[in-house]
């Protein structure tokens, strides 16, 4: 039985271009494209080869629950497996957009941080199971960097011994902070989208030492070119797509709870 990969947020841009390089790997015999939308998302997976190549969409919507564990008990139901797992989907407000900062703390932090670690959560009996090195790739940003906190915090978040529990509670401090006026004077980031990969990067560090059968890392994709960034970005989305592939198909000796960009680990 092939190796089966999950890309979330695959119908278009970054996500697409993962899905398609890891059909183009040969190494998954499935590549499921998880996304919101079914129009966009069955769209994608014929013009990947549809089931001939081993691209189905299954519908996802990371930032509501019940959608993730449809997901997941659909998932079981069709395949019983799940060997790699590429955390994509995520959201960003427009800086134009005239939502106040504090009414958009919660949708990105549902999505980006919550749905992402809700669905990682949901499949970890899958990925454990998994024969064929399971391998689990969260799409961060350089956005997260540690260095937008205080150094108080950035102890916090980089600590060796932080737990997820733990790492929830800092993340639902930051949004209470942010409600109450005060996250720029306790030391936290004025960026919700920032502040959503920065958790996500952490959360990637502890369940890598909490997973050692599983190959767990993250990766900056690069400022591209996608709906996302308002076709702002100069790098071509497949190109960025490249850093999620490579930690996708490295080695089974490979590195597990680092940080790449650029195609190679870097510091955070």
């Amino acid at each position: 039985m092939g190796r089966l990969a999950v890309v979330t947020g695959s119908n278009k841009g970054v996500g697409y271009h993962v899905a398609q390089q890891l059909i183009a790997s040969g190494l998954f015999q499935t590549t499921v494209l998880a996304c919101r939308s079914p129009e966009l998302g069955e769209q994608a997976a014929r013009s990947l080869g549809g089931a001939g190549a081993g691209a189905e969409f299954m519908q996802l919507d990371i930032s509501r629950p019940e959608s993730v564990a449809s997901f997941v008990d659909a998932l079981k139901a069709r395949h019983g497996r799940c060997d790699c797992l590429i955390n994509n989907a995520a959201i960003a407000f427009k800086a134009a957009d005239p939502t106040p900062f504090e009414e958009q703390t919660r949708p990105t932090l549902a999505t980006n941080f919550e749905g992402t670690l809700a669905l990682t959560e949901a499949l970890l009996p899958l990925l454990r199971a998994s024969k064929a090195s399971p391998r689990l790739v969260n799409v961060a940003s350089m956005a997260g960097k540690l260095s937008q906190l205080s150094p108080a915090l950035q102890a916090k978040f980089s600590s060796p011994t932080l737990t997820l529990p733990q790492l929830r509670a800092l993340v639902a401090q930051f949004e209470a902070d942010v409600a109450a006026g005060r996250h720029r004077a306790n030391g936290w980031s004025h960026s919700n989208y920032g502040m959503s990969k920065l958790a996500l990067i952490a959360a990637t560090r502890v369940l890598a030492r909490e997973l050692p059968g599983v190959r767990v890392n993250t990766c900056c994709p690069g400022y591209c070119d996608t709906d996302m960034s308002s076709h702002r970005g100069p790098r071509p989305p497949a190109e960025g797509a490249r850093n999620a592939v490579l930690l996708a198909t490295l080695p089974d000796d490979g590195p597990t709870g680092t940080f790449w960009r650029d195609y190679k680990a870097a510091s955070w």
